[in-house]
């Protein structure tokens, strides 16, 4: 597993509703949430795309948008999987586009989870499961499509159709409330984390 390549995909299909505009747009530390998340994201993959309705960013990044817009984490996925299948990776791994700051050994622990021989791994941390920090085996596509056209549409019902491991990262403590995998999901919520980083010194640029 360890020499097997790896296709990263950003989840950024989301209306954002909470946040009221664009989050993947928003400012942080004077760039764009979605470039924070890629410039985390691209070492840990071989190669990085974007999921999204629209080139939301100048990011250079590939555009994989979904076969059917508007059906959540789960429509990227399958558009990350078909994408991945088509080029020939073994593996997809998915980034959500609200959280900045995740582990930079994220996809290297998911990956050494696999090795048990299961389907797919999800990050736990503090026993909450992190569905959109996930790694994929592609050749697993077909399951997931037909549980799709069946009507499954939740991440957290991929348990019941895949096999699926839950590494433990909850010694990550680096983040906001001593969480490595903080999302942002309004607008406090971005302070806040504005907030940890000029408290803590830290500098994502």
């Amino acid at each position: 597993m360890t020499d097997a390549r790896v296709l990263g995909v950003i989840l950024a299909g989301g209306a954002s509703k909470r946040f009221g505009a664009n989050k993947a747009l928003a400012a942080l530390q004077s760039k764009p949430l979605l470039a924070h998340v890629a410039a985390r994201a691209a070492p840990q993959v071989d190669q990085l795309v974007l999921n999204a309705a629209s080139d939301v960013a100048a990011t250079g990044l590939t555009l994989v948008p979904d076969h059917v817009p508007g059906e959540g984490p789960l429509g990227g996925w399958l558009a990350g999987l078909h994408w991945a299948a088509e080029q020939g990776f073994p593996l997809l791994a998915t980034f959500a586009c609200d959280t900045p700051h995740f582990p930079p050994d994220t996809v290297a622990r998911l990956t050494a989870a696999l090795a048990d021989g299961a389907d797919f791994a999800m990050a736990r941390h503090d026993n909450q499961v992190h569905h959109t920090f996930a790694l994929l085996r592609t050749s697993r596509r077909d399951c997931l499509e037909e549980a799709y056209a069946s009507g499954m549409r939740r991440l957290r019902a991929v348990g019941g159709v895949l096999r699926c491991a839950l590494p433990d990262f909850s010694d990550c403590r680096d983040g906001p409330n001593g969480d490595a995998f903080f999302n942002i999901n309004t607008p406090n919520d971005l302070a806040l984390f504005e907030a940890w980083l000029q408290n803590h010194g830290r500098d994502l640029q």
